[in-house]
């Protein structure tokens, strides 16, 4: 029999279950009443941002109120505005947690947008309970399970964790394959293309009902065909072409390996062309996105062959320099370290500058690269932010060759 001091405690809970729904009802009500003020001006914005060709399959209702879960792949920055866009009601958006750090854009994703905080690389429980909570408040979802923007053109690593999720939360599942994206605003690119264009294939792939009856495996199958996606396979049968004077600029970052001399980290780029300061090969990128010169004239086979060496990396000297922070993200917040720079030998990265450490690679834990150069990891109890000047790549290889 419970005594008057545990009703008062359970009762004093549901009171404060209580206070938090409310609280949410409220941000959600608020950030509902935002996103409709600004959503004008951010379709005028998007419209700049490129060309967009939408399609359907025709059972994808954009003006639909029932919850579902959309995954899309990630080919560029902004597909994470220009994906919800045609929908009526703005999904829940899962990003990465170092989005929270910084201001203005801490602000947009606190205050503006509907987005949950998501650890890169690591499985996070919170945020599977944040998502099965806002479905059955009745909001939509939205997910790149890649986890990050590709760098190199194609459908990246998928966490099978994901698959169980789709599962668990047992709604309709909505797929979309951007196309175009990826070779209109390259991950690794310092500068902007002309003529951006990318199409935007909406599917309905799961219907809740027969997504009680399939096994995890059988939703991996569906989901990994509905999002794979080869920008230069695709460029081949469209070649649409995207001109510009420096296509070739900061190739050097995500490159590191030369194709001809097997160079490490001896690549170099000014305008549109990319040479070997080793063995003097030299090439360009043309207004279609494609390499010459070169034994590849494309990044998905340069990096498969770079991964193919990753003995030839490990055993390299790679030096470079970057700005380093902490993060501390029970209040999301970056602490300045101030400039370092880095030496990898031996399985060691060295440190110098404003911080002087020797960091055992074999003991780093979730390493990734966010929006073009920001390299972070976690080492024993703080986690590392990296802003890097060159060879941020090379560097993310060395530290884990899954993405």
């Amino acid at each position: 029999m419970n005594t008057k001091k545990e009703q008062k405690r359970h009762g004093e809970d549901r009171r404060e279950d209580s206070d938090v729904k409310r609280r949410t009802n409220g941000q959600d009500i608020i950030k509902g009443i935002l996103l409709a003020l600004i959503k004008p001006f951010v379709w005028v914005w998007m419209r700049y941002d490129m060309k967009r060709v939408v399609r359907t399959d025709h059972k994808v209702d954009f003006k639909r109120k029932e919850p579902y879960v959309m995954l899309s792949n990630h080919t560029f920055l902004f597909d994470v505005i220009h994906v919800p866009l045609p929908f009526r009601r703005v999904p829940y958006i899962v990003g990465s947690q170092t989005l929270f750090t910084k201001q203005p854009v801490k602000f947009l994703v606190t205050k503006v947008a509907r987005v949950i905080a998501k650890s890169k690389g690591a499985s996070d429980i919170s945020t599977v309970k944040q998502l099965i909570d806002v479905v059955r408040r009745g909001y939509p979802i939205l997910i790149f399970p890649e986890g990050d923007t590709t760098f190199f053109g194609k459908t990246n690593f998928i966490e099978p964790s994901t698959y169980k999720l789709i599962k668990k939360l047992g709604v309709d599942v909505i797929t979309v394959n951007v196309k175009g994206g990826y070779l209109s605003k390259p991950r690794w690119a310092k500068f902007k293309r002309k003529k951006r264009l990318a199409e935007f294939d909406y599917h309905l792939s799961i219907r809740k009902d027969d997504l009680r009856h399939m096994s995890v495996g059988d939703i991996e199958d569906v989901l990994k065909k509905a999002l794979d996606h080869d920008d230069y396979r695709y460029q081949r049968t469209v070649m649409h072409e995207r001109p510009g004077k420096r296509l070739a600029e900061g190739l050097e970052n995500v490159c590191y390996i030369c194709p001809v001399c097997k160079g490490v980290t001896t690549l170099e780029t000014s305008g549109n062309v990319i040479s070997c300061t080793a063995c003097k090969t030299s090439g360009a990128v043309d207004q279609y996105g494609f390499i010459s010169g070169f034994r590849y004239d494309n990044l998905v086979d340069w990096d498969a062959f770079q991964r193919g060496e990753q003995e030839l990396l490990m055993k390299s000297v790679v030096k470079t320099s970057a700005t380093l922070s902490y993060l501390n993200m029970d209040n999301y917040r970056r602490d300045p370290v101030g400039p370092v720079e880095i030496l990898y030998q031996d399985h060691k990265l060295h440190l110098s500058g404003a911080l002087d450490q020797v960091i055992d690679v074999s003991k780093v834990e979730n390493a990734t690269i966010t929006l073009l150069r920001d390299l972070g990891f976690t080492y024993g109890e703080k986690t590392y932010f990296l802003t890097m000047d060159r060879l941020g790549h090379a560097i993310l290889r060395i530290l884990q060759n899954k993405y």
